[in-house]
């Protein structure tokens, strides 16, 4: 109940709406209800003979069912309004959430499971809002509305009528808990073959590279297998229950006729009141064999509303301080003594890491695979903070400073570049929003990418596709530059945006990437040496420590890391 009332509380917006809903749904429960002494005034007109009274009863029941009628649009249309919008509600928080979730959190989720979150438990949830108050808070007004009239008309055949209650709520209550955790397991199942789609939609160079496309097939009729047999498991429950309930209700039924008649019999109960009862019966027979397949609705998407809010409830791991303010950065980057890990219970990444930039500076660092260099650019920008340690810009702790603040003044190009889909107008812009088309064009053009764009078909307004698929590797990296150079960052993040790029692409890249670091400080990470000799400070990184630092120059008369390094990818074939 805790979770169905906490759904209930996106409601509270809207409480107008409810409340109308609420009102109509009074009206339709009362019309319908005063259908049973009309029934039983039909017989009377009909024993009597009697044409006005039939014509009478006539006119009043066209008279209700208009009413009636009224009473279902208002009921839908109000509450369906009030719903969507709730849902509206419900799935922008849970984006909003997502977008304030840390680094960590996005490292440790499948995309295609937040994915089926946010798409088919939102549309489960809705599911169950039209059972739950479109179908089964109108039937139970009518339920109880009947109820109360049967025990008018007869007491004694209404507390018959009430005995299979109990049972019916203990049947109820019993498969609604299955269907709980059937319908958890099977969404659970969704969001998997969800994130296999997701996988292998994004990874189908590799699936096809490697021949692989009938072992997938496989997996993913295996996880489809599992998920036909959790469906038919929710089949079951309904198909199990619904003939249950029936036929308990039809066994108070029996009794009820049998008493009933036995009334009229022995001259204790009139007949027309024996017919009314019976219509009374009717009427709430329906809302009562719908309450096991409503219950089950219900059932899901409590299902996926747990979910939902599991996500909701998250803290990310980097926020603001309470006292955090906007900062305007100048460059000047520190390092004291700072040393990370992933996770409590693995090792050190960087290790009482020191390091100084100036303002304007270019710092390079480089190491072998797994050094610890991204993860050392990652601090700046906080996408993850510092275990031990602290990094300040310009005297200022980052943590002191709003994350927005902070990262409004950063660019950041990386090796693996992240265009959205949208025009190569609208991704460039991603960097400043409403920037005009001159900046736009000029930031396109010191990235050396205005050449390529103009020749495409539909220029800026070049649709790039998903990730930017219509795009080649080098455009991609232009445009990522233009975006970085439109935003006029303070501070820049360059990891390995050449590493991935053929001679004349990397070419065209480099140059434009010495545009976008002029008076900016700038951390590079480079695999390829030639890029960062002309670097102001080079780092090196060996198992999450400074093992060098210095120039270009000054590394080679060592014999270190930097040095071997450098020999390897010069060194001239024997």
């Amino acid at each position: 109940m805790k979770l169905f009332f906490r759904l209930a509380k996106y409601l509270t917006p809207y409480n107008n709406y409810v409340i109308g809903a609420a009102i109509s749904m009074l009206i339709f429960s009362l019309c319908n209800i005063a259908m049973i002494p009309l029934i039983a005034r039909l017989s009377e007109a009909i024993a009597q003979k009697s044409i006005f009274q039939l014509n009478l009863v006539v006119a009043m029941a066209v008279g209700i069912y208009f009413l009636r009628g009224a009473a279902t649009y208002g009921q839908g249309y109000l509450i369906s309004f009030a719903s969507q919008r709730m849902l509206f509600d419900l799935r922008t928080q849970l984006f909003e959430h997502l977008n304030k979730l840390s680094f960590d959190f996005f490292q440790k989720w499948r995309t295609g499971d937040l994915i089926s979150r946010s798409t088919n438990d939102i549309d489960n949830i809705q599911n169950g809002i039209s059972s739950t108050v479109i179908q089964l808070l109108p039937n139970m007004l009518t339920l109880l509305g009947a109820i109360c009239y049967l025990f008018y008309l007869n007491w004694k055949l209404s507390l018959l009528t009430l005995m299979i209650i109990p049972l019916l709520s203990l049947i109820i209550n019993k498969f609604g808990k299955e269907m709980h955790k059937v319908s958890s397991d099977a969404q659970k199942k969704t969001s998997d073959i969800s994130s296999i789609l997701q996988e292998k939609v994004a990874g189908v160079q590799v699936v096809k590279s490697f021949a692989m496309e009938k072992h997938e097939i496989k997996k993913f009729k295996e996880e489809s297998e599992k998920s036909f047999w959790l469906s038919l498991k929710q089949v079951q429950i309904n198909v199990t229950q619904t003939p249950l309930l029936a036929f308990i209700q039809v066994l108070g039924m029996v009794a009820i006729i049998w008493y009933g008649g036995y009334q009229v019999v022995t001259g204790k109960l009139n007949p027309a009141d024996l017919i009314a009862f019976f219509a009374g019966i009717a009427l709430i027979a329906d809302p009562v064999s719908r309450l096991g397949d409503t219950n089950a609705i219900v059932q899901r998407s409590l299902a996926s509303a747990e979910r939902i809010f599991e996500i909701i409830d998250l803290e990310p791991t980097v926020q603001d301080a309470v006292n955090a303010h906007d900062i305007e950065i100048k460059g000047e980057v520190r390092f004291n003594s700072v040393s990370f890990k992933y996770q409590e219970e693995l090792p050190l990444v960087l290790e009482k890491v020191d390091l100084k930039a100036n303002p304007g500076e270019i710092v390079a660092l480089v190491g072998r695979s797994g050094a610890g260099k991204t993860t050392l650019v990652n601090l700046i920008p906080r996408f993850y903070d510092a275990t031990e340690g602290e990094i300040l810009i310009d005297n200022i702790p980052i943590r002191d400073s709003k994350l927005h603040s902070l990262r409004s003044q950063m660019g950041i190009v990386s090796q693996e570049t992240i265009l959205f889909s949208g025009t190569i107008k609208e991704n460039i812009a991603y960097g400043k929003i409403g920037s005009s088309d001159e900046e736009i064009k000029q930031a396109a053009i010191a990235a050396n990418a205005h050449n390529f764009i103009i020749e495409l078909e539909d220029g800026y307004e070049t649709v790039v596709g998903e990730r930017g698929a219509s795009l080649s590797g080098g455009q991609k990296q232009r445009v990522a530059i233009a975006r970085a150079l439109l935003r006029n960052p303070r501070i820049l993040i360059l990891d390995e945006a050449t590493s991935a790029l053929d001679t004349e692409s990397e070419r065209l890249v480099q140059e434009a990437m010495d545009k976008l670091m002029q008076g900016r400080t700038t951390f590079v990470i480079a695999h390829r040496l030639s890029t960062v000799q002309h670097a102001d400070k080079i780092i090196v990184l060996d198992r999450g420590k400074i093992v060098e630092q210095g120039k270009h120059d000054e590394l080679l008369s060592k014999s270190g890391i930097y040095k071997m390094l450098y020999e390897m990818q010069f060194k001239e074939p024997a």
